[in-house]
This record gives C-alpha cells, sequence and structure tokens, in this order.
C-alpha cells in the first residue's frame, strides 16, 4: 500500500477521497473548459407566461423601444474551468426591441391596446431605459451558476400630467455542470425577464388603476 492510500483509494492530503470525485471533476473541467473559445449566440426568449392580470379595458399605451443605457454590447461571457472570460455571448435579436416587444405583448394579454408609437392625446406612455442585461457563468465546486442580470428604468408619462418612473433589477439562475451550453443561458435569462415583465407589468396595471386618465380638454 502506498502513502497517501487506504484500500487502495486515493487521498487528497486532507483526507478526501480522491477516486470517488475523480470521474466528477473530470467531467465538471472539461464541460466548462473545452468548449469556452467561441463566441456564443443566444436566441432570445420570447414570451410564454402571463401575470393573470385583467383590466386593460382597451385603455391605450404606448410602448417604444427600449433606450440602450448600457456599458457594452455583448450580453453575457463564457468562462473557462478556472473561471477566466474566454468568449462573448451576443443576441440574436435586438436587446432593446426584444424587451419593448415584450413588455407590450404582456400588456396586451391584460386588456390594453398597445402600439409602439401614436398621437392618441389620452395615451399612457411607456418608457423603458436598458441599464443592464448580462449572463454569466459563475463556477462552483461541481456545478455552473448561469447568473442572468437585468436593469431597467421604466418612466410613465401621460399628456394629464401623470409622470411616475421605477427601477427594476432582476435575477435569473439555471444550474448546471456544462457552463457553456447555449440551453443553459437561454433558460436562465427567460427567468429573469419573464420575472421583470411581470412585475413592470403589474405596476403599469396598479399605477393606471389608482390613478386614471383625465380626458383631454377639446
Amino acid at each position: 500500500m502506498k502513502i497517501g492510500e487506504i484500500d487502495g483509494r486515493s487521498l487528497h492530503p486532507f483526507g478526501v477521497n480522491l477516486t470517488r470525485w475523480l470521474p466528477l471533476l473530470v467531467l465538471v473541467g472539461g464541460l466548462t473548459g473545452g468548449c469556452a473559445f467561441g463566441d456564443l449566440t443566444i436566441q432570445m426568449p420570447q414570451s410564454g407566461t402571463t401575470t393573470g392580470y385583467s383590466g386593460g379595458k382597451e385603455r391605450v399605451l404606448i410602448v417604444p423601444v427600449f433606450t440602450d443605457k448600457r456599458a457594452e454590447q455583448r450580453i453575457g461571457m463564457k468562462k473557462n474551468g478556472y473561471g477566466m472570460d474566454t468568449a462573448d455571448a451576443f443576441p440574436s435579436q435586438d436587446v432593446n426591441t426584444w424587451l419593448g416587444f415584450r413588455l407590450g405583448n404582456e400588456l396586451k394579454s391584460m386588456g390594453f391596446q398597445v402600439n409602439p408609437q401614436g398621437d392618441n392625446p389620452n395615451a399612457t406612455k411607456i418608457q423603458g431605459f436598458t441599464h443592464q442585461l448580462f449572463i454569466e457563468p459563475v463556477v462552483q465546486w461541481f456545478t455552473v451558476d448561469i447568473e442572468s442580470d437585468i436593469s431597467v428604468l421604466i418612466r410613465v408619462s401621460r399628456p394629464d400630467g401623470l409622470e411616475a418612473e421605477r427601477r427594476y433589477f432582476v435575477k435569473g439562475l439555471e444550474q448546471t455542470i456544462a457552463g457553456n451550453i447555449e440551453y443553459t443561458y437561454v433558460a436562465s435569462l427567460r427567468k429573469a425577464s419573464d420575472h421583470l415583465i411581470n412585475r413592470v407589468a403589474a405596476d403599469v396595471m396598479n399605477l393606471l388603476n389608482r390613478f386614471p386618465e383625465t380626458p383631454a380638454r377639446p
């Protein structure tokens, strides 16, 4: 029997059974590092959930494309097994158009009339500003957490003088042992974006119910 073995099993100096964990360590290292050097295109997830709210009452909303305030145009990174940034992730479509469409679609499902632009004198405008949208693998002991962070500012304005704004920050998490596979990035982003859109849409509904429109004077 060699030093560092018990009944033929290899041991780490701190007493960890390496024979038991070696296959998993090799698997994690290989999956997070072996395909970490090519850029990734993320298929932006489309809306598939609703708040369950109703009561839009055909009120007209203008929901344009979001305004971009991000510091960088990539929406994520790939990492190797050592946690090093090795490649970029880019969106399959414009991020700000995607966010505007998703919010507008959610509000439509609640009974609002939604247009990307218009001149209705009583229409409420919902303008979004994208401050952050980023997906990052966080390497753990035996898994990889794919974290999506989205930060937006939503500004609501109406011709009768209503003005309101709120900042939102949401996180999506997808855990995997394969840190650079596209579907894990998409799943993480879907969780974050669903949570964001549902929160914003519900807040818009509550705000407009609390402060009903004042008809414009002729």
